[in-house]
């Protein structure tokens, strides 16, 4: 394929990856032109086989247009078949379609995966080909039993596009089918295809689809159940982006035993006010934010409990969006301070104890850096979007300093990022610490969006020195969380790093490969990768290979690491961000 790509600015051509991931995207042969299949006179091909375009739509701004045309069309093609509106998903299929039927498939093979789970995997090798009418009724075959249907996405994964004036495409397309069945076990339908789809006065229609792969997964019950609204917890914010919503409504969480009850109480800082839940042995939770002294200041970031004079009780640090204005004045607010007096009653203070710096904070890590018993606070600092933008997608440096906070004998702070050389010019969004080398004191990982992270070994004298790209560490990307945990039982920690997967940047770049310098490309690749894992070896790390699994997380947040179906190994849960409604393209 050829492509002029000098029109093409390197930031624009960033901006187009990145923004991409906020509308998933995806999308060949010859014609076959015939009545509906009800017609006597229809004949159904004797075998489907979608050919790619032989004279390809080259221009990138065009075939990507098309493909997230054809994207969102298909995400209202699940929309319909997630409501099990069969009539209603006919229309998304042309007279003359003809397809592989999900009906009568053998199981292939079964497997027992954890949690009780089997997974079934279907013999697509002969598949009966049938047209529209049929197709949905082998469809409505496996998912038209089931007691819900919670969740359906065809997902546009590749597409080509004839050029002329009879447009056509070949689309490359993942499919899910998650729900209940009758008898309350969770089930749910995989499977991949490619979709001939045909524009006939200007209306999108399937007129081929060939399956590749399908399997099904089934438990006896699932392995979590939603009880938020059943233990009070349940609260709903306003939609992102609404006039009530200007910036994030949740900016985090932080959970411990603020009233000594043994019962682990949630904390989470929110616009407008903060909410604090305190555990009952019920089970249940009741919201005491105003009654414990933590209803505000509001629009807090990061937070985190930990005992900040060593009386034995969790103290609570808060992370804010602070700047110094052009006459020096301090805006917005410096990070706070709320001392809890043993009982669950909190005390805000802040400037009389050295937080009076003001930093953009996103998130907070409590660790002794020092080693002298009395526990610090790294803070991220990360950037006011509404003043500056990110002056570059792959390596930005003008992001706002980090805060690193030394408790003084639980009296005080001293703010020492500077001098203990962590404070940074990067889009700081998160940080974890650990011991990593087993000498002592504590390192510190931090992950940066828009570049490279960092990670700073502690010196053991007050201060750290940068090793990420001696040990492997180096990782390019949208960091947004970062976890520590021994993930292959080998009694040394690694690392989880959450950055941000894009298939709509993935096909972008792989359409510009031979058009850009092998270093940029390779560079914007790792931007679009998704989440990356790093295996503690004896030189340092190393990072598995995509096909080991647990990386793939859209755009990914905090993850954390626990061994949930208690069998000795790590598993690994990723928050995921921008799905905002229940339609799947709703980002």
């Amino acid at each position: 394929m050829s492509m002029n790509t000098s029109k093409i600015s390197l930031p624009t051509l960033l901006r187009t990856v990145f923004f991409c991931c906020l509308a998933s995207a995806c999308g060949g042969g010859d014609e076959v032109e015939g009545p509906d299949e009800t017609a006597s006179s229809f004949v159904l091909p004797a075998m489907i086989d979608v050919a790619v375009p032989t004279e390809p739509v080259s221009h990138l701004e065009t075939v990507e247009d098309l493909t997230e045309e054809v994207a969102d069309w298909l995400l209202d093609l699940s929309a319909e078949l997630r409501r099990r509106d069969f009539d209603a998903a006919s229309a998304w299929f042309r007279h003359d379609f003809a397809g592989h039927s999900f009906a009568g498939l053998e199981v292939e093979s079964e497997t027992e995966l954890e949690l009780s789970t089997l997974r079934s995997q279907f013999d697509i090798s002969a598949p009966e080909v049938v047209g529209g009418v049929s197709f949905l009724d082998g469809l409505r075959e496996h998912i038209g039993p089931w007691a819900s249907l919670e969740s359906v996405i065809w997902k546009t994964k590749g597409a080509e596009f004839q050029s002329g004036r009879d447009r056509w495409g070949k689309i490359k397309v993942w499919m899910r089918y998650i729900g209940t069945r009758s008898d309350g076990g969770r089930v749910s339908l995989t499977g991949w295809a490619y979709l001939r789809v045909r524009k006939e006065r200007a209306s999108w229609g399937v007129d081929r689809f060939e399956l590749t792969s399908l399997s099904r997964d089934e438990r006896d019950g699932p392995v979590f159940t939603n009880v938020a609204t059943a233990v009070g917890v349940a609260h709903q914010g306003p939609p992102f982006g609404s006039p009530e919503n200007a910036s994030y409504a949740w900016n985090g969480s932080a959970a411990a035993d603020v009233d000594g009850d043994g019962l682990w109480d949630v904390f989470h800082p929110s616009d407008g006010r903060n909410f604090l839940y305190l555990a009952n042995e019920s089970g249940t939770f009741t919201e005491e934010a105003e009654e414990r002294g933590l209803i505000g200041p509001d629009k807090g970031t990061g937070a985190v409990f930990f005992d900040f004079d060593n009386d034995g009780d969790q103290d609570l640090f808060v992370a804010h969006e602070g700047w110094t204005a052009e006459d020096g004045s301090v805006m917005g607010e410096t990070s706070k301070l709320y001392l809890n007096d043993g009982t669950g009653v909190f005390e805000l203070v802040t400037d009389e104890i050295g937080l009076g710096v003001p930093l953009v904070g996103y998130s907070v890590t409590a660790f002794d850096y020092d080693m002298d018993g009395w526990l610090d606070i790294f803070v991220c600092g990360y950037g006011r979007l509404e003043s500056e933008h990110n002056n570059s997608w792959i390596d930005a440096t003008n992001g706002a300093p980090n805060g690193l906070f030394r408790n003084i004998n639980g009296e005080r702070f001293e703010e020492v990022a500077a001098a203990a050389g962590v404070r940074g010019t990067s889009w700081t969004y998160a940080s974890a610490a650990a011991d990593y080398d087993l000498d002592g004191d504590l390192d510190l990982y931090v992950g940066n969006d828009y570049g490279l992270n960092r990670f700073y070994q502690n010196e053991g004298d007050g201060s750290f020195k940068d090793v990420a790209e001696e040990l492997g560490l180096l990782d390019r990307g949208n960091g947004m969380g970062v976890s520590w945990g021994d993930l292959n039982n080998d009694g040394l920690l690694d690392v989880y790093v959450a950055n941000m997967s894009s298939t709509a940047g993935n096909r972008i770049l792989d359409r510009l490969k031979d058009e850009v310098d092998e270093e940029i490309f390779e560079q914007l690749k790792k931007t679009a990768a998704g989440n990356t894992i790093f295996l503690r070896s004896e030189a340092g790390f190393e990072a598995l290979p995509v096909e080991a699994g647990g990386v793939n997380a859209s755009w990914a947040w905090n993850p954390v690491l626990c061994d949930f179906d208690l069998d000795g190994r790590k598993d690994i849960f990723v928050t995921n961000g921008f799905v905002t409604g229940e339609l799947a393209h709703d980002t």
